[in-house]
């Protein structure tokens, strides 16, 4: 019985390395890589950060790398709204990181804290050259009842 068990435990842990080891081969980001990503989600602190992230981790974006992420983004709009001014202007240079961080702003942020907070800055205090923006943060940020399926 236990060797049973062993062997399962030892097929569950080869699929679950297998299958982030495919995941990575398949996005073209390493192992190595994810770990650095991974670890680098702690530091996203200012739009210029995320950016760098962006251009350097992008292809690793799954899993506890794209939560990190998700954090740190739900996390600029709520408390560091000031700044968002410094996020449009990379946006507008590069859309394709526009989507990557609204993309981020998804059901793994903190609906507790977070989400309140980006609601009230879209709807308080948004620029008028940025209601398209404010729009889509609050139905992004939307409570998880509210949101239906995406």
């Amino acid at each position: 019985m236990r060797l049973a068990i062993r062997l399962l435990a030892s097929l569950v842990l080869l699929s679950a390395v297998g299958g982030t080891a495919s995941f990575a081969k398949k996005k073209g980001c390493s192992l190595e890589l994810m770990r650095q990503a991974e670890a680098a989600t702690d530091s996203l602190k200012s739009w210029e950060l995320v950016y760098e992230f962006y251009q350097k981790f992008a292809r690793c974006d799954d899993g506890g790398v794209a939560e990190g992420v998700s954090d740190s983004v739900a996390k600029l709009f709520a408390n560091h709204w000031g700044s968002v001014a410094e996020f449009v202007t990379i946006a507008n240079n590069d859309k394709n990181f526009e989507k990557f961080v609204m993309r981020h702003v998804d059901s793994t942020i903190d609906f507790e804290h977070d989400a309140p907070k980006i609601r009230e800055n879209a709807r308080l205090h948004c620029p008028v050259n940025l209601t398209g923006l404010c729009k889509d943060l609050l139905t992004r940020a939307a409570t998880p009842r509210d949101m239906g399926p995406r």
